[in-house]
Order: C-alpha cells, then sequence, then structure tokens
C-alpha cells in the first residue's frame, strides 16, 4: 500500500484529531504563540492552483507543518542571498527535491497552507540569519502543528508517500466458529515497546542524523514516514498502522517536558533525561562538525529555561559534578574517531569535544542517595563564537575545589587495544575509562619542561609512556569515589585538561589534598 493512501491519510488525520481533541492530553496542548515561537519565514504551499513560495511572516501566529529531513550527500533547493527574492515570488512544484514535493501534499492533505523546511527558510549563506534561526529551532518544531519526519528517507531525492512492502498474507483455519482477527507484520523501523521506562527507538536514515534528535525530542506531534508504515507519535501517546489502538508508553516528546513538570519532587528527573538526551545524541553523526553543541541548542534552551542553571560547553552549573563523569565507549582500534579534535569545539570536560559515542552511568536509588560531589564549582568562563548563546564557543573554561592526588599514568598494548593505568602510591592499579587515544607530552618552556600526558590527534603514533597526571575526586559514593584523570594543558600550564575517568576506593582519598584547580 502507498503510503499516500486515503486510508494512510485517514489515518493519520485522526491521530493528530484525538491528540487535539482528548482531554488527557494536556502535554500536548501548544503554548500561547508568540514573535519570538514564530517562524521568521514559511513555505506557502497554495492551493491547487495558486504558487508555492517564500513568505516572512512578521511574527503572524499561523499554523504551519515542520519538515525533518536528511539533507544527504547532495544539497537540496535552498533559499540564498541571491535567490530569496526569486523564490518569494514563485518556486515551480517540478523545481521541488521529490520528498519536498511529497511533504506539501501532506500538509495540503491535512488541511493546512504553511509548511517550514529547514533549507528554504533560513538564508543558508548567511551566517547571521542561519545562527539567528537555529538558535529558535526549538520553538519552530515544538510549536508546529505536526512534524513531517521522513525518517525512511536517506536525502531529498527519496520520497516519502511510496509504496511499502506490501502485508504477507496467512492462510488460516479456524478450529472454532469464532473468527479472530490476525494480523501479522515484520517489524523494521521501530520498537512496538519502549524498555527500562525509555521512549521506543526509531530505525531510518534520519535517526542517524544529529540535527534530527532535536527536531524529534522538541516536537509536540510527529508523523514518521518509514519504509513500512506510517507511526503517530506525541507527548502523550503512540500509535502505529500495524497496531492503531493508542499506547501509553514513555515517548521521545514526552522526554523533556515529562522532567521539567516533576522538576519539584524529583528534581534529577531533568539531568537525567538531560544525559538520555546527550548519549543518544553523541551516537549521531555531523556533516559539519562545529554543529555539536549548536545542532542540541533548542534542547539545552528549553532546560535552561525550567532551571535557571548556567550552560558549560554541554554540562550544567547545578548538576556540574555529576555532568562530568561521562565516559567513551570501548574503544578498539586507532580509527581517527578515538583521536582528539585538531581545532577546538569544546573544552576537554566537555562530551562535546569529542565525536565518541558517550555514556552516563544510570545509578541505582540508593546509589543517588549515597552520592555527595566532591568538588565545588568556583568560577566559570564561557566565550560564545556567534549570536546563539548556547551554540558554538571560542573558549570555555571552569575553576574547582576539590580532592586531589599526584599519580603515575602508564599506557600498555593488549592484542592492538592501548589500555592506561594509574599508580597512585599506597595503592593498587587501576585501570582507568579513556577518553580517546592518549600520548605523552611536554610543556612549558625550554628552560623548564614538565612531563604530562595529553589526548592524540590524528597524526601521532600510540607508544608505551610512563607519565605524571593529576586525579580529581568528583563524586563520593559510600565506599567508593568517581573522578577525573587529568593531564596539564599543552598552551597553558596552569591548566588541566581531561584525559579520562576512573572508581577507587575513599580510602585512596584518604591522603588527597583539597586544592582548586582550572580544568578547560
Amino acid at each position: 500500500m502507498n503510503a499516500g493512501s486515503d486510508d494512510t491519510f485517514d489515518f493519520a488525520r485522526k491521530c493528530i484529531e484525538k491528540c487535539l481533541t482528548n482531554a488527557n492530553h494536556g502535554a500536548c496542548v501548544l503554548p500561547k504563540k508568540s514573535a519570538m515561537s514564530t517562524p521568521k519565514r514559511l513555505v506557502d504551499v497554495g492551493r491547487a492552483a495558486a504558487p508555492i513560495r517564500l513568505i516572512d511572516t512578521q511574527g503572524k501566529a499561523l499554523e504551519y507543518t515542520a519538515l525533518s529531513h536528511c539533507w544527504g550527500t547532495g544539497s537540496p533547493l535552498k533559499t540564498t542571498k541571491a535567490n530569496w527574492k526569486k523564490l518569494s515570488y514563485n518556486i515551480p512544484f517540478e523545481s521541488l527535491p521529490p520528498l519536498f514535493q511529497d511533504a506539501i501534499l501532506i500538509t495540503r492533505q491535512l488541511g493546512l497552507r504553511y509548511i517550514w523546511i529547514d533549507s528554504l527558510c533560513i538564508i543558508q549563506d548567511s551566517a547571521r540569519d542561519w545562527e539567528t534561526e537555529s538558535f529558535r529551532m526549538g520553538n519552530i518544531y515544538e510549536n508546529s502543528y505536526v512534524t513531517i519526519s521522513a525518517t525512511g528517507s536517506s536525502d531529498g531525492g527519496v520520497r516519502c508517500l511510496r509504496d511499502r512492502e506490501r502485508p504477507v498474507k496467512l492462510t488460516y483455519t479456524s478450529s472454532t466458529a469464532i473468527d479472530p482477527e490476525i494480523r501479522a507484520a515484520r517489524i523494521e523501523d521501530h520498537h512496538p515497546h519502549g524498555l527500562n521506562d525509555k521512549p521506543a527507538e526509531l530505525l531510518g536514515p534520519l535517526t542517524t542524523r544529529a540535527w534530527a534528535l532535536q527536531e524529534h525530542v522538541l516536537s509536540t506531534r510527529v508523523l514518521h514516514y518509514t519504509n513500512t508504515e506510517l507511526l503517530f507519535e506525541c507527548r502523550t501517546s503512540f500509535r502505529c498502522e500495524c497496531s492503531p489502538s493508542r499506547t501509553s508508553r514513555p515517548t521521545t516528546p514526552a522526554l523533556i517536558p515529562k522532567a521539567i513538570l516533576a522538576i519539584d519532587k524529583h528534581p534529577n528527573a531533568i539531568w537525567d533525561a538531560w544525559h538520555r538526551v546527550v548519549e543518544q545524541f553523541s551516537r549521531r553523526n555531523l556533516t559539519v562538525q562545529m554543529d555539536k553543541l549548536p545542532a542540541v541548542s533548542g534542547i539545552a534552551g528549553k532546560i535552561q529555561k525550567a532551571t535557571s542553571s548556567k550552560y558549560l560547553a554541554g554540562l550544567w552549573e547545578s548538576n556540574f559534578a555529576f555532568d562530568l563523569l561521562w565516559s567513551t565507549s570501548t574503544i578498539a582500534l586507532p580509527d581517527a574517531h578515538y583521536f582528539s579534535l585538531s581545532s577546538y569545539r569544546a573544552p576537554t570536560f566537555s562530551w562535546a569535544s569529542l565525536d565518541t559515542p558517550v555514556t552516563y552511568s544510570s545509578f541505582d536509588d540508593d546509589d543517588r542517595r549515597s552520592a555527595v560531589p566532591s568538588i565545588t564549582l568556583v568560577s566559570s568562563s564561557v566565550s560564545v563564537n556567534g549570536l546563539n548563546p548556547l551554540g558554538s564557543l571560542r573558549s570555555v573554561s571552569a575553576s574547582v575545589l576539590g580532592p586531589t592526588l599526584h599519580a603515575t599514568l602508564l599506557s600498555t598494548q593488549k592484542e592492538g587495544v592501548w589500555e592506561y593505568a594509574l599508580h597512585i602510591k599506597g595503592t593498587s592499579v587501576i585501570t582507568i575509562q579513556h577518553d580517546c587515544l592518549l600520548t605523552e607530552d611536554f610543556v612549558g618552556t625550554t628552560s623548564h619542561t614538565r612531563k604530562t600526558v595529553r589526548r592524540a590527534q590524528c597524526g601521532n603514533i600510540p607508544q608505551k609512556f610512563k607519565a605524571p597526571v593529576f586525579c580529581l575526586g568528583v563524586v563520593r559514593f559510600d565506599t567508593w569515589m568517581s573522578g577525573l584523570v587529568l593531564g596539564l594543558a599543552r598552551h597553558d600550564p596552569g591548566c588541566w585538561n581531561r584525559l579520562g575517568t576512573f572508581a577507587a576506593g575513599t580510602d585512596v582519598f584518604l591522603r588527597a589534598s583539597e586544592e582548586e584547580i582550572q580544568i578547560a
């Protein structure tokens, strides 16, 4: 059956209508529109005979759909300084990529006149327009009537309204007089049930893209066009064509709003939700590597508004100790992704400084109750690079006061895999979770150099070494301490860079001294 069939459109309209009219969907009620929440531009899809064109909304509260899609390796039709006036008069339907054509047809079928498409509604060669509108993107998706998610399309050339796999015909003879209803489907594009109270995961090209996570998380309602069926998701429920009955379980659009609503009774819920976002986000791909923080800034903006906490390159001042304790996935080969970046994007204490998947430990209730931050954030400095206050960075540093220990870090290679172990005087060897491949380094002046360890960059050949490092205890539990392994910064010997994390018994820190250090 084609995804553009009458039955599929009926399914979409019914799902949206139930969300809009059901009293139990209070979480799905859109906030009152303001000039800040309205996109600067929209595409007027017109009517059958009217031209499609780009319009300036002038702050008017208009109802619109929003498209979430993969750009792919090619370049979709986009608005530039040179063509935006032309596009404001007429955009020939046949000049649009097939996916954009489908998105316009869906918008019309839903009875709406306007759609927001990033490549058309943001002037792509204007840095100022891109920074301003990308910062508003969270509001744009949240306030859309529905987000059209081209989950199964790898680029603008792949339609979402296309023929899908035919249903399997089963021959069945009932042994009773009752003819039961039987449904059979091969589930490829989504898991019908979320595990461990987490939202179900969708599968498709769009779910590998970093920008698309924010579009999904912040949307109030989403129509997911997958390779096999249409799925509807809102902040309250989840429906799919293979099982059209309403499913009340965690959904991705509910993740942040639910945590914000619970903030008084469960203040840690918002930070746990942020950690889940970071974990998913770090596993996705970016075309422009410097977009790492801009691509999640809309979600950060929602959390900052709810908590009034200062944002520090993907970490939060109010949860700084716990936010520091991210770790990278197991590093097996000296691949480019396991090296430090050659240019600055974020401080080393931030997960955004690397292109590796990261994880946060999920503490049980007992661990969380016993956990006590060992550090105090004394001061912090953030210098942004552009108009988005939660986006690209020029520099970030933090001064923290906490228990510190001098140690020696040794590197060894086992079966092609590099491992790093801490030697702290009077204790057994502690294996660390390193952020990326590490290398020996020397910092200081020609007359006074100090041996240390730093993150290796692409081109550095990993070798065995033995060098001094610093250990900072970050969070103390009943019988153990989690902390950071630090090396002297190459260009600022008075500052420390993160190398990895460790866990050790609290007895190890009996000889620790309280020091204020700067990390960046």
